[in-house]
């Protein structure tokens, strides 16, 4: 009798762990089949949504809901081109929310074939041979060998300041210019197409920029030079001059 009953109680502990192998086993695998589906991006302008997600979730695993959530949780986020930092947010099981906060580049310089883009601190922040729509060459400024995440080793680090100043107008005014140039003293001249534009230095440079934006339409299809470096606040006069040059 008492050998049938520790049978039946080997049996019965025999059958629970079975039991509880079983439902690890099904726990593992709905976890290793819960996959992200559905991913919201904000804050990207450099990348699409497509490539944000491409980046972020490039490993075999890394769109699995329940490794992503401890991986996000435990370890250091992936060092993106042009992105100072991400942060996923869960909407659901299987949905995300990433919110992406870019660098803010200003420009770029040419150095050893490739671009070096460089943020509002003159932090070199990419190196790459594509070129990205709507940030200026930077022409003029002399410097020495350049580092990846060290700043640009200029002469003048004001430099930068007037680079933000200058970009920061244009985007104002939805000017593009192929590129800036600076000389010793700071005076900047913009490449627009066929036109040169003379800026002088920082002094007033919202002013001028939005005069330029006034110029532009009329100078839309002419060659030559236009001078808004002498130009000054509240006067009657023109505080330009274009001079056109012969095809």
């Amino acid at each position: 009798m008492i050998e049938e009953f520790e049978q039946k109680e080997k049996q019965t502990r025999h059958l629970l762990r079975m039991g509880i192998v079983m439902i690890l086993l099904l726990i593992a695998l709905i976890l290793a089949s819960a996959r992200i589906h559905t991913f919201k991006i904000l804050g990207n302008a450099h990348y699409s949504e497509q490539e944000v997600v491409d980046m972020i979730f490039s490993g075999p695993w890394d769109t699995n809901s329940f490794y992503q959530f401890i991986k996000d949780k435990t370890q250091t986020h992936k060092q993106l081109p042009f992105v100072e930092k991400y942060q996923i947010h869960w909407t659901g099981p299987l949905s995300v929310e990433i919110i992406v906060y870019e660098k803010n580049v200003v420009g770029y310089v040419d150095y050893m074939s490739s671009h070096m883009y460089f943020d509002k601190d003159g932090i070199i922040v990419e190196s790459t041979n594509d070129t990205l729509p709507g940030i200026p060459r930077v022409e003029g400024l002399e410097f020495g060998s350049i580092v990846l995440y060290k700043p640009l080793p200029v002469a003048n680090n004001r430099v930068f300041n007037d680079i933000l100043n200058l970009t920061g107008s244009l985007a104002e005014y939805g000017i593009s210019c192929d590129n800036v140039k600076y000389d010793t003293f700071l005076n900047a001249t913009l490449t627009i197409g066929d036109l040169e534009v003379a800026l002088g230095q920082d002094n007033l440079m919202e002013m001028k920029i939005s005069t330029l934006n006034d110029i532009l339409p009329k100078l839309a299809g002419r060659k030559g030079e236009l001078d808004l470096s002498e130009y000054k606040e509240n006067t009657d006069r023109e505080s330009y001059i274009f001079k056109e040059k012969k095809s």
